[in-house]
């Protein structure tokens, strides 16, 4: 794998690179989606659907880099005096040391809230139409993942159909030991996802649908990958991870939700009957 793209000796992180691709391929699908063309029956305005995804964006990046420092929180004060006999950097290491993506899918979806409400804009067809660049822009982020070593997976033996093995340049992954390719895994999922979600988008009248769906999907495809991490940075709480407990109300909530509007849609049919 490669940490680092080199062009004319100045070193990139390829996994930077690769999020800056994801996220101007989600821009240019949710352009695509908000055109007049492809909208079914919703009312989307295409320069307030790019600025609430930018504004999504903003808030993403903040809860990515939030939710270990507030889950380790409480930790690193009832264990006060372990961790103060260690340098302050290490504490705070500990602390940031992760981006955690459900971090930043629970700033993302505050920042639409807010600002969807702030600006009055319609927040379900608004959100139907990003949801279907969210798995897309991931996906490139898993493939940076996949590059740099890290949320790596489990070790497994030399001839597994899904094993992959670091070199010494890997930024976390232990290199020379083979490791199911987790993050190419997720990637793939992601992709699916997101091709499903464009469908059900330009087919029907979704009114929400395609955001829960997404996240029914995408929550329980986190939830069965991580019995497959190898790596120890993400939080355990008993025989589940912290994403995991996460994936799991995420999950019932959008089904929840799913159901709520096909008993709309049901009904909305029979009135127009």
């Amino acid at each position: 794998m490669y940490p680092f793209i080199s062009v004319y000796e100045i070193k990139f992180p390829t996994y930077g690179l690769l999020m800056m691709v994801g996220v101007g391929l989600a821009f240019g699908l949710t352009a695509l989606l908000c055109s007049n063309k492809l909208v079914r029956g919703q009312r989307v305005d295409r320069a307030d659907t790019l600025l609430t995804c930018s504004i999504i964006i903003f808030g993403a990046l903040v809860g990515a880099v939030s939710l270990r420092p507030i889950m380790k929180l409480p930790e690193v004060i009832i264990y006060w005096e372990t961790f103060s006999q260690y340098p302050i950097g290490e504490v705070m290491g500990y602390m940031f040391g992760e981006i955690v993506f459900y971090g930043g899918l629970i700033g993302g979806a505050l920042a639409a809230v807010i600002f969807c409400k702030f600006y009055r804009i319609p927040m379900l067809p608004t959100m139907d139409a990003i949801a279907p660049a969210v798995p897309l822009g991931h996906a490139f982020g898993r493939l940076g993942c996949l590059n740099a070593g890290c949320c790596y997976g489990m070790e497994v033996s030399h001839d597994h159909i899904f094993a992959i093995v670091y070199p010494e340049v890997s930024l976390a992954a232990p290199p020379g030991v083979p490791l199911i390719a987790l993050p190419a895994l997720e990637a793939g999922g992601l992709f699916l996802i997101s091709i499903i979600v464009v469908t059900v988008f330009i087919t029907t009248k979704p009114k929400g649908l395609c955001l829960a769906l997404y996240l029914a999907l995408y929550s329980a495809l986190r939830f069965s990958l991580e019995f497959f991490r190898g790596d120890l940075i993400r939080g355990m709480y008993g025989p589940f991870s912290t994403s995991q407990y996460i994936s799991m109300g995420v999950f019932v909530v959008s089904i929840v939700l799913i159901c709520v509007m096909i008993r709309r849609r049901k009904a909305e049919v029979i009135e127009e009957s």
